[in-house]
C-alpha cells in the first residue's frame, strides 16, 4: 500500500510539475511590444508638416487615427480603412490641429499599448497663432470641446469662443505701427455671421441695462489703421462684459501704453488677453453689486446668459521688429507684460498694480501660451516679471 502511495504520489508531483513548466513557458513566450516614439514630438508644427513613428521592437507595423480616443489598441487593425477608423503607415501628415493616436503590432500579432501625441498649427509670421494655439481651439464639430472653444479667425485677429459663458476665451493679434491710424466705425456692436447654426448670437442689445461696458478684448485703436479694421474689431465675439472703470480706465491705460511699445515702428509685439472666472470672487457693477450672469440673470438657463467676468487679464510680448521671429527672440531683449485685473467697480487706475506672470495666468486657465518658442526661451519669458 505504501508503495502504491509512493507511486501516485510521484505522479501527481509529474503532473504539477509539468503544469507549473507549461505555464511558465506560456508566460515566456508572451512578446511585449516597446514604446512608440513620435518625431516630431508633441507640440506646434507647421501645416503638412510629417510626423513619423518608431519603436522600440523592430520590425512592426503601425497603425494611427486622428482624434478617436474611443478605439481601444485591441482594434485598431480591425478598425483599419473604416470611416473614421484606423490608417496602417510608418507616419501622418498634420494639416489641422489633431491628437494622433498610434498602436505597433509584431508579425506574430502582437500589439503595443496606445500611445498619443497633440499636435498644433503654427500660423504665419504676424497673425496669433504664429507661436502656437495656446488651447487648441477647433472648428471641428467632432471635438469634445467644440461648443466652449471655437476657432473664429478674423481678419487681424483670432478668438477662442466660448458658447456656455458667450464669451471668448482668449483673442491674440499681432501688433505693429502700420496697425495704427483713423480709421472709424460708429456703429453698434455686430453679431457674428461666422459662428455655426448651434451657437448663440450675441447682439448688441444683450448688454442693454446691463450695468457692463461692451468691453473689446482686441482693441478697436488696435486695429484701426482702416475703416474695414476697425469695424472688424466691434463683433461681439470680441467682448467680454467689463466693469466702467475696468474698460475706461485701467483696461484702456494698458491699451495706450501697448501701442506705444510699437508707434515708432522699432518694435512689435503679440498679445493675448481674455477673462477669468472665479464664482468665490464675483464681479461688482457700477453699483457695486456682486453679479454673475449680465442683466441680473441668475443662472445659465435663465433666458440668454452672458456671464461676467471675475477679472480680465492680457499678456504682451514686444521686442525689436524684424523677420523670423521665432528664431530671434530672447528674454533679455523681450519686453514681457501679463496682467490680471478685477473686474469690480472699485478696481484700481494702475495696471501695474496688477502684474503677475504669463506661467500665472497659464496655471489659471489651462492655456499654454508661445509653446513654439524653443522651451528655454519660453520658460524664461514666462516667469518674467514686469518691470520698468
Amino acid at each position: 500500500m505504501k508503495k502504491i502511495f509512493s507511486i501516485l504520489s510521484s505522479i501527481l508531483i509529474l503532473i504539477s510539475s509539468s503544469a507549473l513548466t507549461s505555464c511558465s513557458d506560456k508566460e515566456s513566450d508572451k512578446v511585449e511590444i516597446g514604446a512608440i516614439t513620435f518625431t516630431p514630438e508633441a507640440g506646434v508644427v507647421m501645416a503638412d508638416d510629417t510626423v513619423t513613428f518608431s519603436c522600440e521592437t523592430e520590425g512592426v507595423s503601425f497603425y494611427y487615427v486622428f482624434d478617436n480616443v474611443r478605439i481601444s489598441a485591441e482594434n485598431f487593425p480591425k478598425y483599419e480603412g473604416r470611416t473614421n477608423g484606423t490608417t496602417k503607415a510608418d507616419s501622418c501628415t498634420i494639416d489641422k490641429n489633431h491628437t494622433v493616436y498610434v498602436v505597433a503590432q509584431d508579425a506574430a500579432g502582437n500589439l503595443s499599448k496606445r500611445y498619443s501625441a497633440s499636435y498644433s498649427i503654427s500660423g504665419t509670421e504676424n497673425t496669433a497663432l504664429y507661436f502656437g494655439n495656446p488651447s487648441n481651439a477647433t472648428t471641428d464639430s467632432n471635438a469634445t470641446d467644440y461648443l466652449t472653444n471655437y476657432l473664429l479667425e478674423e481678419a487681424t485677429y483670432t478668438v477662442s469662443f466660448n458658447n456656455e459663458t458667450h464669451n471668448p476665451n482668449w483673442v491674440g493679434w499681432h501688433l505693429c505701427s502700420t496697425d495704427l491710424g483713423s480709421g472709424r466705425y460708429d456703429g453698434d456692436f455686430m453679431q457674428n455671421p461666422k459662428l455655426p447654426d448651434e451657437f448663440y448670437k450675441v447682439r448688441h442689445t444683450d448688454y442693454t441695462n446691463g450695468n457692463f461696458d461692451r468691453g473689446h478684448m482686441c482693441p478697436n485703436a488696435d486695429r484701426n489703421s482702416n475703416d474695414e479694421d476697425s469695424k472688424g474689431t466691434f463683433y461681439t465675439t470680441n467682448i467680454v462684459p467689463q466693469t466702467a472703470n475696468n474698460n475706461q480706465k485701467v483696461w484702456a491705460t494698458l491699451e495706450n501704453y501697448e501701442r506705444t511699445l510699437v508707434s515708432s515702428g522699432a518694435n512689435e509685439a503679440y498679445i493675448f488677453s481674455g477673462p477669468y472666472y472665479n464664482d468665490s470672487f464675483k464681479a461688482t457693477d457700477k453699483e457695486g453689486t456682486e453679479v454673475i450672469y449680465l442683466s441680473g440673470k441668475t443662472t445659465p438657463t435663465d433666458g440668454t446668459c452672458i456671464k461676467v467676468p471675475t477679472s480680465t487679464w492680457k499678456i504682451i510680448i514686444a521686442f525689436e521688429s524684424g523677420e523670423e521671429d521665432r528664431t530671434r527672440i530672447t528674454a533679455e531683449d523681450t519686453t514681457v507684460i501679463a496682467v490680471k485685473i478685477p473686474n469690480r467697480h472699485d478696481v484700481g487706475s494702475d495696471w501695474k498694480s496688477y502684474i503677475c506672470t504669463i506661467d500665472d495666468i497659464e496655471n489659471l486657465t489651462g492655456y499654454d501660451f508661445f509653446a513654439a518658442l524653443p522651451d528655454a526661451v519660453e520658460n524664461a519669458l514666462e516667469a518674467t516679471v514686469y518691470s520698468e
